[in-house]
């Protein structure tokens, strides 16, 4: 396990992209940039660079992720997911496959979720999932 290690959503990303976005989620990951603390995962990535407006955009996008610590499921980890998004179905929860995926990989490393997702507060109540939330002001 990893301390101090955050795992960015996209949505926290998307929102700190934003001239608009709360000051404070673009602090603390301005901070976790120059620490090397914020993590990715390809799936991240997916979901960011697929929204690119350009080319010039997703290459220089694509260059500031791949300079980012990342982070994915093994083979083997899937056994483990699977009664994982079993176990919050059986909780009540319907959630997204991906955010699933995430909260996953959070917990089993030891990161802190960075999200602007209600989904991921929803299952942080049903599990270990760490997180900090931006979507309230």
């Amino acid at each position: 396990m990893t301390e101090n290690k955050m795992l960015v959503d996209t949505s926290a990303w998307i929102v700190s992209f934003k001239k608009s976005g709360p000051t404070k989620l673009k602090k603390l990951l301005k901070e976790a940039l120059d620490q090397n603390t914020a993590v990715t995962t390809p799936y991240v990535m997916m979901e960011l660079l697929q929204g690119c407006r350009n080319r010039k955009e997703f290459s220089e996008l694509k260059a500031r992720l791949d300079s980012l610590e990342r982070c994915d499921l093994d083979p083997a980890e899937w056994d483990s997911v699977y009664p994982f998004g079993y176990a919050l179905r059986k909780k009540g929860l319907t959630v997204p496959t991906l955010d699933i995926l995430l909260a996953f990989l959070a917990i089993e490393n030891g990161y802190t979720l960075v999200h602007h997702d209600r989904h991921f507060n929803m299952i942080a109540k049903k599990s270990d999932l760490v997180t900090i939330d931006f979507l309230s002001p």
